[in-house]
């Protein structure tokens, strides 16, 4: 049985030196690495996946159409307005994108604004000052359909295509960067649509929020699985026997190979995202013109999924503590 378990022993210390490059590798290796050293069963780790996310027609908010007389249309003919309203057949935004949209209402605003100045003419001033404050009504509307329902935020923030590894490829910056501008633009301003799809763009190529939710959700679930393995198997581990100290020195390697070194590093960088990330998504779960179950969905994601994970951590490592503490296991042995 000794052999079995020496050679079982070499077996996890040889396997560890494969590559694993993802959270998901490291703890499905750790726990058949454990699994080898009890003899026993592995425990059942699951696919994790977000819940969907929100459906588009839920978050899109209806913005109605505003239709210029042709009479009106052509006493625009002195302002900037006038093309302006002309790429829309009269219709004031008329428009599919999202983004394509916002950029076409804050040129429109601007574009108001200039021809209201620029016209004497008493009844036409009348009625651009009505278009200019109903089409300042209705862009904290255009700016919500922007961030809620553009493919690429969508993609940012419940794709499942993969996790964080905890290096600078994650795209922390740039996604602070991308998120931060977003919220800017909740305020009336002039922008570039190249800028705005440079941001949208930054969100798809590295969709970071989704990956760090889906690592959390992945932690919470595999290691809360774990503990409850590593409970039920309890009676296998300790140091009242020869056997059983030799597996839990095997045991030991493993908790540090693989939990210590591999998936401690990538959690405590999971938490670094998080705090990072936490003011600008509480700016958006507090933000007036976003739905509530878009603001329900990133809560649910980004502080109570980290609620749970920072749980299920606390209980692995509680369980391993107790382990060590009752067989007198100093820190520095691990």
């Amino acid at each position: 049985m000794i052999k079995a378990i020496i050679l079982a022993g070499l077996g996890f210390t040889l396997l560890s030196c494969t590559p694993s490059n993802t959270i998901e590798d490291h703890l499905y290796d750790y726990s058949t690495r454990m699994a080898n050293i009890l003899e026993v069963e592995q425990a059942q780790l699951a696919q994790v996946s977000l819940p969907p996310y929100p459906k588009i027609n839920t978050l899109k908010q209806s913005i109605p159409s505003t239709t210029i007389k042709l009479t009106d249309f052509y006493g625009l003919k002195h302002c900037e307005l006038y093309s302006l309203v002309a790429e829309r057949n009269t219709v004031l935004g008329r428009i599919q994108l999202p983004s394509t949209r916002y950029i076409y209402e804050t040129k429109l605003l601007k574009a108001l604004q200039t021809c209201l100045s620029e016209t004497t003419n008493p009844q036409l001033q009348s009625k651009l000052s009505q278009w200019l404050s109903l089409k300042e009504q209705q862009l904290p509307k255009v700016w919500a359909n922007l961030v809620q329902t553009s493919t690429e935020i969508k993609h940012g923030l419940s794709t499942n295509t993969g996790f964080i590894h905890g290096t600078p490829n994650d795209g922390l910056n740039e996604t602070k960067a991308a998120l931060h501008y977003l919220m800017e633009l909740s305020a009336p301003t002039v922008s570039e649509q190249s800028q705005i799809e440079h941001y949208l763009k930054q969100l798809l190529d590295t969709p970071l929020p989704a990956q760090i939710w889906h690592t959390q959700l992945l932690l919470s679930n595999h290691l809360e699985q774990l503990t409850h393995w590593l409970t039920i198997n309890e009676s296998k581990l300790g140091c009242d026997t020869p056997p059983k100290k030799q597996k839990l020195e095997y045991l030991t390697n493993v908790f540090r190979l693989f939990f210590i070194e591999k998936i401690q590093p990538i959690a405590g960088q999971l938490n670094h995202y998080h705090y990072q990330l936490t003011p600008i998504i509480k700016e958006l779960v507090n933000h007036p013109h976003l739905s509530p179950s878009f603001k329900q969905y990133i809560h649910t994601q980004h502080t109570l999924g980290f609620v749970e994970y920072s749980n299920a951590m606390t209980q692995h490592l509680t369980f391993w503590q107790e382990l060590f503490k009752n067989c007198n296991i100093a820190p520095q042995q691990i």
